[in-house]
């Protein structure tokens, strides 16, 4: 327990700082090195048996989409569209060239197919948000929500949790959690409103919102990866961080919450 709060505590001052005080660029190196342990995560949980070149083919295919907000600044016909396209066709070709045993051929062409969306329709937009003017405060708003969420959730959960959630995916989730996780998040959305620069034309129905929603797709990010490890019959993604297992059991929720900010904040607050 104690190695699982400290890590989180440095992690947590180390984001804040990379967020607020360093370019977007550095921002950018650290999702990137995020995006290739979670794709070298993933892989391990889907495929454990792939071969170094279908690991590292895997890997530069999850970044170059991953990192297509910065690549479009100087390829401006570079889209996401774009970008995802090109990442199954390299995946399949290389399935092409390398189909033994043919049998499971396409269900592993699929598997990394799978990983390649899981992946790479969800990191761009953290880039997508640092990339905004007060883009540090933007991603820090995600992050509030996403934390909120999850720490509301697991203090109503353990002290009122009566009723499961979703038993069958995750057994420790109930209905009343998830209401204190959505709570908590709409509670730190007003003070992100109140205290971040650049939020306080969020009106009150913003937060709320931004709070309930935010913190809805938050909760389904963790159910999500939670299905991914259970159907891999693994128990984390990895074991990176000390208590806390890999990157992808950190940010699951995050990458669901972030786009659903992005989309709000760019099309509904404008």
């Amino acid at each position: 327990m104690l190695s699982r709060v400290l890590s989180g505590i440095v992690m947590a001052v180390g984001i804040v700082a990379v967020l607020l005080y360093t370019p977007w660029w550095v921002f950018a190196g650290v999702v990137a090195l995020a995006g290739a342990v979670g794709a070298r995560e993933y892989q391990r949980m889907a495929r454990p048996e792939a071969e170094t070149v279908d690991v590292v083919l895997f890997v530069l295919v999850c970044e170059a989409v991953i990192l297509w907000p910065v690549i479009a600044m100087k390829c401006t016909g570079y889209s996401h569209g774009l970008a995802l396209a090109l990442g199954f066709i390299l995946l399949a070709v290389m399935r092409l060239a390398r189909p033994e045993p043919i049998e499971s051929a396409f269900p592993t062409l699929s598997l990394d197919v799978c990983g390649l969306l899981y992946l790479g329709a969800t990191f761009p937009f953290i880039l997508l948000m640092r990339l905004e003017p007060q883009g540090g405060w933007i991603v820090l708003l995600a992050m509030a929500i996403t934390f909120g969420s999850d720490t509301g959730a697991y203090f109503s959960g353990r002290y009122f949790g009566k009723h499961k959630l979703y038993p069958l995916v995750s057994p420790k989730k109930t209905i009343e959690g998830a209401v204190g996780g959505m709570a908590t998040a709409i509670g730190f959305t007003f003070l992100c409103q109140a205290y971040v620069p650049g939020l306080d034309s969020l009106t009150s129905l913003d937060c709320v919102i931004l709070g309930a929603v935010g913190s809805s797709f938050a909760i389904i990010g963790d159910l999500v990866e939670s299905l991914m490890k259970r159907s891999f019959d693994v128990k984390d993604s990895g074991d990176l961080i000390p208590g806390h297992g890999g990157i992808l059991d950190r940010v699951d929720a995050l990458l669901f919450c972030g786009p659903f900010v992005w989309l709000y904040l760019e099309h509904f607050t404008r």
